[in-house]
């Protein structure tokens, strides 16, 4: 099995562009985006809305190819607003969202090899599943739950520490900060032990003990690249990084 992870697009035309190429060089079985499609420093919501439209006609038309994961921009037009959000086309853009929901997935699971990679947004913390689902309980099963009635459990989703500009003492798959999952990954062992995670910007793809950030895409407010925008790519038996 081949697959892709993409890092957050964030209105980055080129990126649909690279995994085109990318697609036709190396044939993937799945292709899964991170989250964060709307919303950048230079654009505005006439661009997000552009880059939904893309999203869901990949979507609709390669159901079983794609994985699009929600990110907290897109959250962020579904009630829970956070920085960055725009204001215009705001009903356009909440309608686009709620009318595709079901195209979005909170998380997904990948294998590779003998190990179960969890793919979010932001990551899973032992925390998150402590105070907002049930560790002696099937936690796995609950996260399905939550992803099979998404518009009635994004509340699921909002909570954010201070990592993040919150005041809540830990934060959501969509919300969470790299430094939490390193510090707190210190203390405790991993409930979640490998994940695939996008959300904060990073130079390059970086591999912190099987916990996997990808978001090599994002920029600075000026428009210049924070990243080297590369993909992650697992081949048969091996993760690469690719551009």
């Amino acid at each position: 099995m081949k697959y892709l992870f993409v890092g957050d697009v964030h209105n980055h035309s080129y990126i649909f562009e690279d995994v085109k190429r990318l697609d036709e060089k190396y044939k993937f079985n799945r292709i899964i985006f991170m989250g964060d499609y709307v919303d950048d420093w230079l654009t505005d919501n006439h661009n997000s809305l552009e880059t939904l439209n893309t999203v869901f006609n990949l979507k609709e038309n390669e159901p079983n190819k794609y994985t699009f994961l929600l990110g907290n921009h897109e959250l962020s037009y579904l009630g829970y607003e956070c920085s960055g959000h725009d204001y215009n086309l705001d009903d356009v853009m909440t309608n686009k969202l709620k009318e595709n929901i079901d195209k979005l997935n909170f998380y997904t699971v990948v294998k590779c090899n003998d190990k179960d990679y969890v793919c979010t947004h932001a990551g899973i913390t032992n925390d998150y599943i402590k105070n907002m689902l049930d560790e002696e309980n099937n936690w796995q099963k609950q996260l399905e739950n939550i992803n099979n009635d998404k518009l009635n459990n994004l509340y699921m989703l909002s909570v954010v520490s201070s990592s993040r500009g919150g005041n809540c003492p830990f934060s959501s798959f969509v919300w969470a900060d790299y430094t939490e999952h390193i510090y707190y990954n210190k203390i405790e062992k991993p409930i979640v032990p490998y994940q695939i995670i996008g959300h904060t910007p990073v130079k390059t793809v970086l591999d912190e003990n099987n916990f996997i950030f990808i978001d090599t895409h994002s920029t600075y407010r000026d428009g210049r690249p924070f990243g080297d925008k590369s993909y992650l790519m697992w081949d048969e038996d091996i993760f690469k990084i690719i551009s």
